[in-house]
């Protein structure tokens, strides 16, 4: 008998539809991603009592304080305020209801059972309806609800009859029911603290104890993929099969899980395990699964794992991107360098030194040596003879030998004593030649064969400043960028310069990707550049980049591009690309993969080369701020492919929320109609892209954001049929292709008012036609009268308006002149005739709105008078004028008029400068501007010569900051001038 049952079992879990998706067996726990969510995000509570998922997909929760339904990004709450006459809280227990919608449990204040369909709350009818502490609800095969209480068990048919099982029974009488799992034929297992007992025909009988489970807790029980039995209680997890019952864990369970891949997941005072393949592995607090866990573990539709703890609710995901972070091992988390090794795994370079990570571990690689502690690394390159060359922060380069070379594989340094112009060393690059070509703040050094034969610099046509990436194409030509442009070198030793914002729309270049045809892909902090022909294309925020600033672009087996930022890292089509270049489209379909989707951190390092790395498996590894970001472009394309349900959530008239139904009618005074829609996609909800329209109102299609809420408000809709339309589709989004994309539409009747209906509209014409010829009369009658008296007028008024017209041309004059000597007043700061604050913020405004719109250069310099209030103090007042004036003179003759700079008076012996160059060429001006001050002589009162000082402090605009910022910055940097010892320029 026992053996049937288990068979029947199994055929029940071939009869549950199992979800589509299911997280990643090969993966360790730790490279899922977690996401949380508590009450500051919406739940009615942070301890979550029960979890289970609706027809349309919705997440719901149970918690002390009521339920919450979630679609990825809001919880709608229903608390003891939500819905009038009921006070939902103390939800213990959710089940789905057969025939749609939820049906959950409530507490001690107002309990019983209820149910939500289609926006709608109601009892279950009879008793169930007021049953009190309810702890378990679970439907069966044949649609009879099974009701667990902390007295009693209880089977509601599903004509609303409510059978009480066994209440005489020794050890189910006044117990409370922990588990219950409804079989077929109207049987179940039920679970209390005494063990496992079948119920069977309204009779219940102690199973567990006779198939050798021990008489304690029981609570969970599932049918096993792998066929049997799974209980799981205070005594451990027990595997029931063939009549016999086999421990897997001795530990106290609180939930139990069996996903679709039937790896087992265990809810433990230590955290979460997964048990798989004779071994666990255990997410807790060190993962970031906080609090105590409680009986709330659930498995959705999508195959992720929803954890409830005292703490919160949880989600578990393996999307495509999961980050390695120092619970993997690292030893440091701001990564810089990423590089694959033959063989030995995948090398890792931080500030800490090199981890290696192979076959799921990481260990820390020794780098000291020669009484040197292990050096800050900032670039990696892969050594012909198996090696690794090391480039470091302060230490130069250092060649780590192959495994296995003996004594003679000792490490060794090459750095300024050996003749290296610098020991700051942002790229390497082995050529094919066998020579090691070394990148710093220096310009490029070539090594080769035990020696430095060759250095190149701004002198042999490099730009000046730090150079960030070597790359050589298949043709041996070499691309070099650096922070101050870009350069490249033919086989013969030809070079080339790019200067920036001149022959390169750019100013720093991060990485290079060259394709078959010769042409080359630039990543820099202007966007992506395509080099074809001698000429640049440039891909930019204009074309739908999320972010300007590129760091480490590569290229993934199907030929797309995958480019990391401050950002995230972007997914770029190639067709995409072409397209856009080709002018057929206009805007770029770019995926961005952020912190929100796995990644240890939405900014990715750069400027240290190489920031990722293409691994032979297809997957990608990115250098970012708080760890490596790995992607899989396969698993990429399979989520943009995952199926999303969109939901019109309500119908909202002039804040009354109207029933859900096919059309919807409007009365005609209706003035504002709210419609609230969402998209259900829980494996990556941030990633829906929605558009709507009102037919016949609206022109055309509304874009909406990946924000939380999603409304579309209409005001003084016209009266008519009218229909709104919404769509949904995984970002990218093209519109243009129907896979992928979901509609949902929404009928309204609005009525038309009294006076818009038809007898009133035949009213309104006869009557206007009525008015229309009488007034016509009485207009031509008057006309004549007022033509006649209007020609007297004219004569008079001709002679009179000649005569004010001279007077008003001479007073024009006056004026005109009047308003150029107020304006240059207003602009213009009377002693040193500069431009005062009210000018230079005006020019900060303007300046800092081109730079972000075209990318231009800006910084911002306060400069100070040393020592002025001595000189008011010693020569008085006056002199101290007539030295502001001076000073302001010099900085006029030293910096120049011209249009992309200003000088203004700041306030008191304070100035601003701004300028639109080059950060280079804006501090040589004014570090010349403070020579210059500092050699002029100011003769003073008493026949003596005054030489003043000037503290400078400058500051370049960077991404993301505002003017308060960029002037705080200069301001900061004046005042340490000041503090190192004044006339001085500090520029970071």
């Amino acid at each position: 008998m026992r053996r049937l049952l288990i068979q029947g079992l199994c055929l029940l879990v071939l009869l549950v539809g199992a979800p589509a998706w299911a997280l990643d067996p090969a993966r360790k726990v730790d490279e899922y991603t977690i996401a949380r969510w508590t009450m500051e995000d919406g739940l009615p509570h942070n301890l979550i009592h029960a979890i289970h998922q609706d027809a349309d997909g919705y997440v719901w929760t149970g918690t002390w304080e009521g339920a919450a339904r979630f679609d990825g990004r809001r919880f709608t709450a229903y608390d003891a305020g939500t819905v009038e006459g009921l006070e939902i809280e103390g939800v213990r227990a959710i089940t789905p209801h057969p025939q749609g919608g939820m049906v959950l449990s409530l507490g001690r204040v107002g309990p019983g059972v209820l149910r939500f369909h289609q926006g709608r709350w109601q009892r279950l009818p009879g008793r169930a309806g007021t049953l009190a502490d309810v702890s378990v609800l679970r439907y069966g095969p044949d649609g009879a609800l099974w009701i667990g209480t902390d007295h009693a068990l209880f089977r509601m048919e599903a004509d609303g009859r409510l059978l009480e099982i066994e209440s005489d029974h020794a050890r189910l009488a006044n117990e409370r029911v922990l588990t219950i799992l409804p079989l077929q034929d109207g049987r179940a297992l039920v679970g209390n603290r005494h063990g496992l007992f079948r119920i069977d025909q309204g009779k219940a009988s102690e199973w567990g104890s006779g198939v050798g489970l021990p008489e304690t807790s029981v609570l969970a029980v599932q049918p096993s993929r792998w066929g049997g039995l799974l209980v799981g209680g205070s005594a451990g997890v027990w595997r029931l099969e063939h009549g016999r019952a086999r421990q897997i864990t001795g530990e106290r369970v609180e939930a139990m899980l069996e996903d679709r891949n039937g790896n087992l997941w265990v809810s433990t005072l230590d955290g979460l395990r997964r048990y798989a393949q004779g071994r666990y592995e255990t997410l807790g607090e060190r993962e970031g699964l906080m609090g105590r866990l409680a009986p709330a573990l659930f498995e959705d539709r999508d195959g992720l794992l929803w954890v409830g703890t005292t703490n919160g609710l949880y989600r578990i995901s393996d999307g495509p991107v999961f980050g390695l972070g120092r619970s993997s091992g690292l030893r440091d988390i701001y990564v810089r360098a990423i590089i694959e090794r033959p063989g030995q795994g995948v090398w890792i370079g931080h500030p800490m030194g090199v981890d290696a990570w192979q076959a799921g571990r990481s260990r820390a690689v020794p780098l000291a040596f020669d009484g040197k502690s292990d050096p800050s690394v900032l670039s990696l390159a892969n050594a012909r003879d198996g090696g690794l060359w090391i480039g470091t922060y302060d230490q130069g380069v250092i060649h780590l030998p192959a495994a296995g070379e003996g004594a003679q594989g000792s490490p060794w340094r090459l750095d300024e004593a050996d003749g290296l112009p610098s020991n700051h060393v942002r790229a390497l690059l082995e050529r094919a030649d066998g020579s090691l070509w070394i990148g710093s703040n220096e310009g490029v050094t070539v090594y080769r064969e035990g020696r430095i034969v060759r250095h190149y610099d701004a002198d042999d046509g490099l730009p000046d400043g730090n150079v960030y990436v070597l790359y050589e194409t298949a043709q041996g030509v070499l691309w070099i960028g650096t922070s101050n442009g870009m350069a490249m070198m033919q086989r013969d030793g030809t070079l080339r310069r790019w200067t920036p914002m001149s022959d390169f729309p750019a100013v720093a270049a991060f990485d290079f990707l060259a394709d078959p045809d010769g042409s080359l892909w630039v990543a820099t902090d202007r966007g992506l550049l395509h080099w074809r022909d001698g000429t640049f294309m440039q891909f930019d925020h204009r074309q739908g980049l999320p972010n300007n600033r590129l760091f480490r672009l590569l290229e993934d087996d199907n030929g797309d591009f995958w480019v990391s930022s401050n950002r995230g890292v972007f997914r770029i089509s190639r067709p995409a690309l072409t397209a856009v270049e080709n002018r057929h489209l206009t805007r770029l379909p770019v995926e961005a993969f952020t912190h929100a989707d796995g990644l240890p951190s939405s900014q990715a390092n750069g400027a240290s080369a190489p920031a990722g790395w293409p691994m032979r498996d297809g997957k990608l590894w990115f250098a970012t701020a708080n760890g490596v970001g790995v992607i899989d472009p396969d698993d990429a394309r399979r989520q943009r492919s995952q199926g999303v349900t969109l939901v019109i959530e309500s119908v909202e008239a002039d804040g009354r929320v109207l029933p859900l139904q096919a059309r919807y009618a409007l009365a005609a005074d209706t003035r504002r109609v709210v419609i609230r829609f969402t998209g259900l996609n829980q494996r990556a909800p941030e990633r829906l892209r929605y558009r709507y329209r009102m037919v016949g109102f609206d022109r055309g299609w509304i874009e909406t954001d990946n924000g939380v809420a999603h409304d579309a408000v209409y005001t003084n809709l016209p009266a008519g049929r009218l229909r709104f339309e919404v769509q949904v589709m995984n970002a990218p989004a093209d519109w243009s292709r129907p896979e992928g994309l979901v509609m949902r539409t929404a009928d309204l009747d609005k009525a038309a008012p009294w006076w818009l209906q038809t007898w009133a509209m035949v009213a309104y014409v006869v009557l206007a036609g009525v008015l229309g010829w009488g007034v016509l009369l009485l207009a031509m009658r008057g006309q004549r009268h007022r033509q006649h008296r209007l020609q007297v007028q004219i004569d008079a008024r001709t002679s009179e308006l000649s005569d004010k017209n001279a007077q008003l041309e001479q007073a024009g004059e006056a004026n005109a002149r009047l308003l150029e000597q107020l304006a240059y007043q207003a602009r213009h700061d009377p002693l040193t005739r500069l431009a005062n604050r009210r000018a230079g913020d005006a020019f900060l405004a303007e300046a800092l709105d081109t730079s972000r719109r075209e990318g231009r250069p800006l910084s911002v310099a306060l400069l100070d008078i040393d020592h002025f209030k001595t000189v008011n103090d010693r020569y008085g007042h006056a002199f101290g004028d007539d030295v502001l004036s001076q000073v302001a003179a010099l900085a006029g003759q030293a910096i120049g008029d011209h249009d992309d700079v200003l000088i203004a008076r700041w306030g008191g012996e304070e100035f601003l400068v701004c300028q639109q160059l080059p950060w280079s060429t804006a501090r040589a001006r004014l570090d010349a501007l403070r020579e210059g001050i500092a050699q002029a002589g100011i003769d003073t009162p008493d026949g003596g010569t005054l030489r003043c000082t000037v503290s400078i402090g400058v500051a370049e605009l960077e991404a993301g900051q505002d003017l308060r910022d960029l002037l705080r910055v200069a301001d900061e940097r004046l005042y340490r001038a000041k503090q190192q010892g004044r006339n001085r320029l500090v520029s970071g």
